[in-house]
């Protein structure tokens, strides 16, 4: 806990002095362990604090414990960037320094909650690193046609993490030529989903596969690689992969070594259903670090989305004023990247009513903020 305040006060301040009853650190510590212990929301929050205050006083000096009005005023007002800070310099000491050899998954979702107020409602651009599986960093924008231009924001936030050798994958509205010579500066590779918002290169890129199709593989320099996953719905996959050819040069794509092709079918309500996808990748030719990287890209869904939305109830918060809503979502991000990295088995919503019931655990928790051993 003495570590959670020295790694928050460094937040900026910018209330009054005058009449000022609570520190701000007081008022982040205490929402970050209300929301690893269940709450998800203001009121909640204060209901936690209340019921825990003999805990809290071994750690934190305060009078009383502040109301929901006062925990919702500090957080909308107080800034992102500097709060995204604080968990990316925590995230760098948990990781070693640096990211090494790790798919890196960017993919916006939308806080549906805050729909009801906004017409095109707040959305997260979430980065999620597969091997350390942590959130990387979360940045808000205003509907989802501005996540384009968040992306390189996003790409220097990360550089501090350092990507040097990493595998980013981004779905196709991140397939901009920007992003790509981002990526590129960092030393990094990439797989980008490719579809018709990139219209002529698409077509290019098809026609490719096409090609190689219709001379049965023979003189081309063709490579697949198949799975197939009978657990649920009998899904088989195959990819193949090509150098990029000449032919693709006209489009001054930033560092393509190779394009992909991930053909996959499955049965939907008793028939097979077929799909065809197409990726740039910065890489050489080879259907199997292709495969992986498209496939481990879902995790930043399946670990990190559906999670925030199951077991933290994030679609369900409509807290929308100021940056209230980027910071409770933040928030939510401290305390799963906790979780993850203190490791106790079982499913997120069942260990944050155990984080609720049993102080030892949570201070468990708060110990994963720790540097880890040399």
């Amino acid at each position: 806990m003495k570590l959670a305040v020295a790694i928050f006060k460094g937040l900026p301040d910018h209330r009054h002095d005058r009449g000022l009853n609570h520190s701000l650190v007081n008022i982040v510590v205490m929402a970050l362990c209300a929301v690893m212990s269940g709450a998800d929301s203001f009121p909640e929050i204060q209901a936690f604090a209340q019921s825990k205050q003999e805990w809290l006083r071994r750690f934190l000096t305060f009078r009383r414990v502040p109301d929901h009005e006062t925990f919702r005023r500090v957080f909308s007002r107080l800034d992102p960037t500097a709060f995204q800070s604080s968990a990316l310099d925590w995230i760098k000491q948990a990781i070693g320094g640096k990211l090494e050899a790790d798919i890196i998954s960017i993919d916006g979702k939308r806080l549906r909650g805050t729909s009801a107020h906004e017409f095109h409602g707040i959305h997260m651009v979430n980065v999620w690193a597969a091997r350390q599986a942590l959130c990387l960093s979360a940045q808000a924008v205003q509907g989802k046609h501005n996540e384009i231009s968040t992306l390189p924001s996003v790409l220097d936030t990360l550089e501090y993490l350092e990507l040097a050798g990493c595998i980013v994958t981004i779905d196709a509205m991140g397939t901009q030529r920007a992003v790509a010579t981002k990526l590129m500066s960092l030393n990094a590779h990439y797989v980008l989903a490719l579809k018709g918002n990139q219209e002529t290169l698409f077509e290019d890129v098809q026609e490719m596969f096409d090609d190689a199709a219709r001379r049965l593989f023979a003189d081309t320099d063709l490579l697949g690689v198949s799975t197939w996953d009978d657990r649920r719905r009998d899904e088989r996959r195959t990819c193949w992969v090509l150098p990029a050819s000449p032919d693709l040069d006209d489009h001054q794509w930033p560092g393509v070594q190779s394009v992909a092709l991930i053909e996959s079918s499955r049965f939907v309500k008793g028939k097979r259903v077929s799909q065809r996808r197409f990726f740039l990748c910065s890489f050489p030719a080879n259907p199997v670090t292709a495969l992986h990287a498209v496939r481990t890209h879902w995790e930043v869904e399946n670990k990190l989305h559906w999670v925030l939305d199951v077991a933290f109830a994030e679609d369900a918060n409509s807290t929308v004023v100021d940056h209230g809503a980027e910071n409770l979502a933040v928030l939510r991000r401290w305390a799963l990247n906790l979780m993850r990295q203190e490791g106790s088995m079982g499913a997120v919503n069942k260990n944050r009513k155990r984080a609720g019931w049993d102080d030892f655990y949570r201070e468990r928790l708060l110990q994963q903020l720790l540097p880890p051993p040399t």
